[in-house]
């Protein structure tokens, strides 16, 4: 048994450094649209929203910080979990489309948007399998198309809401995990010429994405158009300048940036709090990733080592990509920035995973 030591504060703190950028942000982005979509009187109305799940997520975090670790680990545990998010995603598939999508399951208050908490359970259930398997990690028939099988199924269940976004996220989380098994170059080399064909498939398949990567090679060319949302982001990114316009000064927010409270809140950052404030953000998150494979080093136990790169690569993976597609460093995809973005189930399971590395902290020496 792992000696039980004092959580990482540190992580704590860069995450809720992280959590209260946002409630900021997210006040200053939306307030304009909750007056125009709520009335005068609901400036707060996606704040108080976003701080109610704050509570539930926090409240979330600080169970999973002190529960046992074992018990993540537990099969029974894992399989059930995983079994409620496969039959989430099924059901979501089902429901009334929002937006032209079926991400969501509407409750009587509230939405759930079941690919939110599809990527902390694949996290769980990798990181037993490939403790497992770690010693078999190259072999074929035994232990990669097994766990292939799995993660087509989760990501192809996203991919038919369609979010290829999460999807994407999901299989790059899993990349990360496998590669830290050891798994032989031969294997990357092979599996990443198998998955070039399968993904120039998946984005010409569909027209919104090929839209989108035709907008993405040169969105000047139908700026109020297809064009519109990149040319947009980067005009809010570009105004900022070094210091920004501040907190509650940005322009883009006044109808012209789509969502600025949700995909595409860091431009709204960017143009609030310029440079520094953009840098300090990409600064916290790079320092939570820092701690989180901190966790993954000094973990004592394989499961724990698994558990922890795959929970730092949940959050930073899609920081990154959120962050690059403000940027237009990627096509536009409708991802949120984890612990910043309004949205209930994205900042639950992003607190879910701060939770377990807060946890899995105390074990590592």
């Amino acid at each position: 048994m792992s000696k039980k030591l004092s959580y990482d504060t540190w992580l704590f703190g860069a995450a809720m450094l992280i959590v209260v950028i946002g409630l900021v942000m997210i006040y200053s982005a939306s307030a304009i649209i909750a007056t125009q979509k709520f009335g005068a009187g609901n400036p707060y109305y996606f704040l108080t929203r976003q701080c109610t799940w704050l509570i539930a997520g926090g409240a979330l975090m600080v169970v999973l910080m002190h529960v046992d670790f074992h018990r993540f680990a537990d099969r029974r545990f894992i399989y059930t979990v995983m079994g409620g998010v496969l039959l989430a995603l099924i059901v979501a598939l089902f429901e009334t489309p929002i937006n032209g999508t079926h991400r969501w399951i509407v409750l009587r208050h509230f939405q759930l948007q079941p690919s939110e908490f599809a990527k902390p359970v694949v996290v769980l259930f990798l990181a037993d399998y490939l403790a497992r398997r770690e010693d078999r990690i190259n072999e074929l028939t035994t232990t990669l198309l097994p766990l292939g099988s799995v993660l087509a199924l989760v990501a192809g269940l996203i991919l038919l809401e369609p979010d290829f976004g999460t999807a994407t996220t999901v299989v790059l989380v899993a990349a990360g995990m496998v590669f830290a098994a050891g798994i032989a170059w031969r294997r990357v080399a092979l599996f990443s010429l198998a998955l070039i064909p399968a993904g120039v498939a998946l984005v010409l398949g569909a027209a919104y994405r090929r839209d989108r990567l035709f907008t993405f090679l040169n969105p000047e060319a139908d700026p109020l158009g297809k064009g519109f949302q990149a040319m947009q982001s980067l005009i809010a990114v570009g105004t900022g300048g070094l210091r920004g316009l501040g907190i509650g000064n940005g322009r883009q927010k006044l109808f012209f940036l789509p969502e600025p409270h949700t995909d595409f809140i860091f431009s709204i950052i960017g143009e609030e709090l310029g440079l520094v404030g953009a840098l300090l953000l990409i600064s916290a998150f790079a320092f939570l990733a820092w701690r989180g494979f901190r966790v993954a080093r000094y973990s004592q136990e394989r499961f724990a080592f698994f558990a922890a790169i795959g929970f730092t690569l949940m959050i930073s993976v899609q920081a990154l990509i959120n962050i690059s597609v403000a940027l237009c460093l990627l096509p536009t995809k409708g991802l949120p920035l984890p612990l910043v973005s309004y949205g209930g189930s994205s900042l639950i399971a992003s607190l879910i995973a701060v939770g377990a590395l807060l946890n899995l902290s105390q074990q590592s020496s």
